[in-house]
């Protein structure tokens, strides 16, 4: 350190040195007017390249300086300091997880070995102590990689990176760059650069869950920071640039060489002689992951929700820009790699302390539904695996339709050092589950009724197949959800995008679903054919969001979360804002639609009931080859999805495991509502009963317009049909025209003339008009003076025959459109008697069994 000292020195002398040299007067030489001339045109570039900077992104950079302003107004030493461990408290307040996952063993500058900063600051920041937040020299490379197309990147100092780590995303824009530095410079306002040193080396993340230097010199060699030698010193610092490619337990070899590098730049600037050097790079070091040194296993799957949902609260509140729809493959790929980066930095700092979380979580419930799913799923013992864990495994997640709060989240059947919550985690294929969401509710939100009739007929040879392996005709779309028509899903979700104009996946995108893929915008997800899939707690929020009038709530267990260095409360449940998915009568008649899965004799969950509702609605779902099951379902209390399968997809035995997804439903439901009054889902004002159906003002608009639409068609066919009349009065005022009997006296013009008068007869076929007959009489008329002239044909003949001809395919193609109308009003008209005789039908089985009831 004495050494750089006087190297800066030396520096600041020499400078003085220069600076007090006198430079002849008179002319310039010529290197200096060149040197002047290049400094002029750099001069210049520097002020084009501003002024079109600021045109460009003006706006933004004055929107960022703000924000970069208004958070450093809150930088306060304990952000760097958290000595309390995070805890998650139940919904009693009672204390069920403290989280302990790192020997902080904070330590201040003072009292760490010097090289440890002088290893950071020689990689990291060599001109640390020379500026104020922001390197101005490193500028220059942002402006570089910003013009050459690579992004906003370079230059960070070691404060600025201490603000990205604490305060901000990863995201990579101009504005959060500006904002960036902002903080920094503030930054350096109110800490020494010692204090700087210290609080970037205490919160740095280093991989395996170790946040801190002295934490990560535990984990990797099981010994203080100071106790390590000077090769490991520079290698937990190497790790810092990239905990993935540097570490040193799985890339013993990229480690090494950047410690290498490290040690290089510290002889370089003079931290370390070069005997300590060599001395150095001939050192070896064993490093291994020192599992005694954290303790970071979420073992509960109730905490490990919390904590999850804590972090994306968290990465919101640093304006995390949450996607879960893309355009292209590349879109998709380059956010999630933001998405992971930001995650785990928010997450292992929520792990290393900090937070009070308070949560819903009733671990007695917890512990009576894991009990219910473990039992249920007991009769499948076979184990494999690396931990010989069940190859047979379920996952169910309880929303309270009240408050959309997650009540329950049973990632499995609960072996021992099983911990894998699939409830949230796991992507699975939902097969027909996902039919209410993607195809019927959209269906109603464009008018369509439960009545409504759709033709169970495929759409072309190759998909999709029902399970029943064949057509059941024309079917309502309350039957056609029931028996799970895998056609009718499809085609409703084709005609919804068709219709809508917006993405298949639309609503689910706009309920977080966030396993969504650019390739789902496609009717084959209707069936479940999605590219990764969904988890139980997406189902179940998504049908909670159908039972909540369409309105969507993001799935929590949270309730509040709390800063403990200062007892603010960062976060309420009352901040989160509901979003509209679906209107309030489409998603009411898809509940109602659900109804018909258990209520119908042919229905997919026929002879499933639950002991204290009548009012409930459920789907089933199954995918190709029964890799997936599962039942989701809603009373008016809670909402439940329940999955089973092995975690890496195989065939099942849909009789037995479906049947097991239909138990746990039922036993949870039962579970949940016993004691609760049995009442209906809540009818928006929008729906009514009107003759026998549920109609709703969807389909009353629908109605409306097709009306005013049938009614200008028919108001233009009648003007269209005048129009013709009109035009025949003047062609067969030119054909009555008197005639000289003799053909001689008539020259071939006159003759051509009438056939071209003849091409203009207009045709007019409809139901109740044929003017076919009156267009032949005159038709007859003109060829009989075309034999006068051409008994032999001839070019006349011709003439005529093409116009005839031509007439002739006008009217056959007129009659058949004509016919087809027909055929289809009598086709509708039989559709709705048959309906009329299958809704008399029910009334009368009703009827039948009030009766019986009396």
């Amino acid at each position: 350190m004495a050494k750089r000292q006087e190297r800066h020195q030396r520096k600041k002398e020499n400078k003085e040195k220069v600076s007090r040299v006198k430079t002849p007067r008179g002319k310039l030489a010529k290197s200096t007017k060149i040197s002047l001339s290049i400094l002029a045109a750099i001069l210049l570039l520097v002020i084009a390249g501003s002024i079109f900077f600021f045109q460009k992104y003006g706006k933004e950079v004055t929107a960022a300086i703000d924000a970069g302003e208004e958070h450093a107004a809150k930088i306060q030493e304990s952000d760097f300091k958290q000595y309390h461990p995070t805890t998650i408290l139940d919904k009693n307040g009672q204390v069920i997880k403290e989280l302990k996952t790192q020997e902080r063993d904070y330590l201040t500058y003072d009292k760490m070995d010097p090289l440890v900063s002088q290893a950071l600051t020689s990689i990291e920041d060599k001109r640390f102590y020379e500026h104020h937040g922001v390197d101005t020299q490193g500028l220059l490379t942002v402006a570089l990689n910003a013009a050459t197309g690579r992004g906003v990147r370079g230059a960070s100092t070691i404060t600025q990176q201490l603000v990205k780590n604490i305060y901000l995303t990863p995201e990579v824009s101009i504005s959060r760059k500006i904002e960036e530095m902002v903080m920094a410079q503030s930054l350096e306002k109110k800490f020494t650069k010692h204090q700087i040193l210290e609080y970037y080396l205490n919160n740095v993340y280093f991989g395996h869950g170790a946040y801190g230097i002295n934490a990560a010199a535990k984990v990797y060699f099981g010994k203080s920071i100071n106790d390590t030698s000077l090769l490991e010193k520079a290698t937990l610092v190497g790790i810092t640039n990239n905990p993935g490619i540097f570490d040193p337990t799985t890339n013993k070899k990229n480690a090494l060489k950047r410690a290498k590098l490290i040690l290089k730049e510290m002889n370089a600037q003079g931290y370390i002689t070069k005997e300590q050097y060599d001395k150095a790079v001939k050192d070896d070091f064993n490093a291994e992951v020192h599992s005694n040194a954290l303790n970071n296993q979420l073992d509960n799957n109730e905490v490990a929700l919390a904590v999850d949902s804590t972090t994306k609260i968290l990465m919101g509140q640093q304006d995390f820009r949450f996607q879960y729809q893309f355009d292209t493959k590349e879109e998709e790929d380059r956010y999630n790699e933001e998405y992971t980066t930001a995650y785990n930095k928010v997450y292992q700092r929520i792990l290393s302390g900090g937070y009070q979380i308070s949560t819903n979580i009733d671990p007695g419930l917890h512990d009576q539904l894991q009990g219910i799913l473990s039992n249920v799923m007991n009769s499948w013992q076979d184990r494999g695996g690396e931990n010989n864990f069940y190859t047979k495994q379920a996952a169910l997640t309880v929303i309270d339709n009240q408050t959309g709060d997650v009540v329950a989240s049973v990632g499995g059947r609960g072996e021992e050092g099983n911990h894998y919550n699939r409830a949230f985690l796991s992507y699975r294929q939902p097969g027909s589950a996902i039919k209410p969401l993607v195809s019927y509710a959209p269906a109603y939100e464009r008018g369509l009724l439960e009545s409504s009739a759709v033709s169970d007929d495929r759409p072309n040879n190759t998909y999709p197949n029902n399970v029943y392996n064949g057509s059941k005709g024309n079917l309502t779309l309350r039957n056609a959800l029931a028996i799970s028509s895998n056609v009718v899903a499809y085609k409703l979700a084709s005609e919804n995008r068709d219709e809508l104009k917006e993405p298949i996946y639309q609503p689910l995108a706009q309920m977080q679903f966030t396993g969504l893929d650019v390739a789902d915008d496609n009717p084959i997800i209707a069936v479940g054919g999605m590219t990764y899939g969904a988890t139980t707690q997406e189902m179940a929020s998504g049908i909670a969001t159908l039972v909540n009038q369409g309105n969507y709530r993001t799935p929590l267990n949270i309730q509040t979360i709390k800063r403990k260095d200062n007892g603010q409360e960062i976060f309420t449940q009352n901040d989160l804002a509901q979003q509209k998915v679906y209107s309030d009568d489409a998603a009411y008649l898809t509940i109602d639609t659900m109804k018909a899965v258990h209520q119908n004799a042919d229905g997919t969950a026929a002879g499933l009931s639950l002991a204290h509702n009548q009012y409930w609605a459920v789907k089933t779902g199954t995918t190709d080859e029964a890799k997936d099951l599962w039942t989701v379902g809603a009373t008016p209390y809670y909402t439940v999805a329940v999955w089973a399968g092995d975690d890496t997809p195989q065939p099942q035995d849909n009789a037995s495991v479906g049947q097991a997804t239909k138990e746990i439903f039922k036993q949870t439901m039962d579970l949940l509502n016993n004691g609760k009054e049995d009442v209906d889902f809540q009818m928006p004002s929008s729906v009514q009963k009107a003759g026998g159906q549920l109609v709703t003002r969807s389909s009353q608009t629908k109605q409306v317009l097709a009306t005013r639409k049938n009614a200008l068609q028919t108001a233009t066919a009648s003007i269209d049909t005048l129009a013709k009349q009109k035009a025949n009065e003047l062609t067969a005022a030119k054909l009555n025209t008197p005639m000289v009997e003799e053909a001689s006296t008539f020259s071939n013009q006159l003759i051509s003339e009438r056939i071209d008068t003849l091409s203009q007869f207009e045709l007019i076929v409809t139901d109740t008009q044929d003017n076919w007959q009156t267009f032949d009489q005159y038709a007859q008329q003109v060829f009989a003076l075309v034999q006068q002239v051409e008994p032999s044909g001839g070019t006349l003949s011709d003439q005529y025959t093409n116009v005839y001809r031509n007439k002739e395919a006008e009217y056959a193609h007129e009659k058949a459109a004509r016919d087809s109308a027909i055929n289809t009003v009598k086709d509708q008209i039989d559709d709705t008697k048959n309906q009329s005789k299958d809704l008399d039908k029910r009334i009368n089985d009703l009827k039948k069994q009030l009766e019986e009831k009396d």
